[in-house]
Formats: C-alpha cells, sequence, structure tokens
C-alpha cells in the first residue's frame, strides 16, 4: 500500500498527502475571530509556504472552516490550486471575486477525483443547511471526515450505508459537544458504529469557549479495540 501523511492543522482542518497530490480540508490559519472572543488558543501550526495544496476541500461557509483570510493567500500563492465545497462556499468564492472556474462544486451525494485522490460528500447534519462530511480515499485508505454536525439518529446509518461494506481505515469526528456538533461520548459511539481501523478526534482545543477534553473520546474509543490517538497540530504522522 502506498503511503499517505496526514497532518491537523487544527479544528477541523487537515492535509492529506499520497506523494503526488495534496488535499487540505477546512484550513483555518488565521485569527479573523478573535474580535468576538474566539481567539486562537495555539498558534498557526504550518505556514503558507509549507502548505502547498492542490486541492482545498471546504465542508461548509462558516470562518473556521471557509476562512478568507486563508482562502485569499491560496488562491493567489497557488495558482494552480482547485477548490471543492458545497454551494454555500462556492457562493462565498464567487463573491469573494475569484475565478469561479477553479471551483468545483460538491454537494451531498457527489463524487469528485484530484489525481488519485477521491472524494465524495455525505450528510452533515449542522446549522449550516449545506454542510457536509466527506469520504476520502487516498493511497487505498478510505476515512471518513465528519466535517461539523450533529450525530442525528439517522446519520450512523446514512454513513455506513454510502461506505457501502467497503473497510473503513479511520474515522477524523468533531467532538466538542455545542454549536451544532456531537458530544465526545456520541462521537465515540458513531465509532464505535462504524468500526474503522483508527478514529482521530478533531474540533478542539483551538477556541477557549468552543473545545473539549479529548480523552474520554480516546478511552472509549481504544475500549472497542480501534486504534485512537490524539494528534498534534502542525505533525506530519504515517497514516
Amino acid at each position: 500500500m502506498k503511503p499517505l501523511k496526514l497532518t491537523w492543522i487544527c479544528q477541523g482542518g487537515f492535509i492529506f498527502d499520497d506523494g503526488k497530490t495534496r488535499l487540505v480540508a477546512d484550513p483555518y490559519l488565521s485569527n479573523k475571530l478573535y474580535f468576538s472572543g474566539l481567539g486562537r488558543m495555539v498558534t498557526v501550526p504550518i505556514a503558507f509556504e509549507e502548505l502547498k495544496p492542490d486541492i482545498v476541500l471546504f465542508t461548509h461557509d462558516h470562518a473556521d472552516h471557509y476562512d478568507e483570510a486563508t482562502v485569499e493567500p491560496i488562491v493567489k500563492k497557488y495558482p494552480n490550486c482547485r477548490f471543492v465545497g458545497p454551494a454555500s462556499t462556492f457562493s462565498h468564492f464567487k463573491k469573494s471575486g475569484f475565478d469561479a472556474g477553479r471551483f468545483e462544486t460538491l454537494d451531498v451525494g457527489g463524487r469528485t477525483k484530484f489525481g488519485d485522490i477521491e472524494i465524495e460528500a455525505v450528510k452533515a447534519y449542522h446549522t449550516e443547511k449545506y454542510a457536509i462530511g466527506a469520504l476520502i480515499t487516498a493511497a487505498g485508505r478510505l476515512t471518513y471526515l465528519s466535517g461539523d454536525t450533529l450525530c442525528e439518529p439517522s446519520l450512523p446509518g446514512e454513513i455506513k450505508k454510502s461506505v457501502a461494506g467497503r473497510p473503513l481505515d479511520a474515522v477524523l469526528v468533531c467532538i466538542n459537544g455545542k454549536w451544532g456538533n456531537m458530544s465526545d461520548g456520541e462521537a465515540a459511539e458513531l465509532v464505535a458504529y462504524l468500526k474503522p481501523a483508527r478514529a482521530v478526534p478533531m474540533h478542539y482545543g483551538l477556541f477557549s469557549k468552543n473545545t473539549a477534553d479529548p480523552k474520554n473520546f480516546i478511552s472509549k474509543v481504544r475500549a472497542c479495540s480501534i486504534k485512537c490517538d490524539e494528534l498534534v497540530p502542525g505533525r506530519e504522522y504515517d497514516f
């Protein structure tokens, strides 16, 4: 199996690198939200010069996922970078005056491919009605990125149906339990139901008003004999 590198860049942001293509999901690399009392608790974990995205995936149009202060320098610094996300993020991209031809709309049920990386948009239940999660296939591994979502009763079955019997290598799941996201306990139950090879908690540790301790989630997931670790922001992992 080909190597896959994974880097958590805080909140719901990740970099997937299969050696040929770099997919960056939901990058928030500014401190734009400080004015609303949501100042960063940790420094930006990666410089724009090191980002080197071929694709940027947005799961929804909230400022900690579609960050104008991050998107604009990416558009300018990386002219060959493509962008993908639900209709709300496409509208935001166009309103900013960027080239709409660089953006592919991806709503629930949609699929796209960049290099050898495939992305399928799946349902998310969030305060932004166009929000999506994503099934990402890279280097032969299938990962479910939850994006921001509540664990509505139908969600586990919907995700399992989308996985369609394929081996699920990883689940990257929100755990903060407020503002339209599932709690750590709900996230652990979702992981137990989906039975991936490993799970990673995310969407915590960035804002003091919107965080959680990942220890409870990690303990519950490991009790199900599923590998689970807390990632260090900015550190690249063999995945």
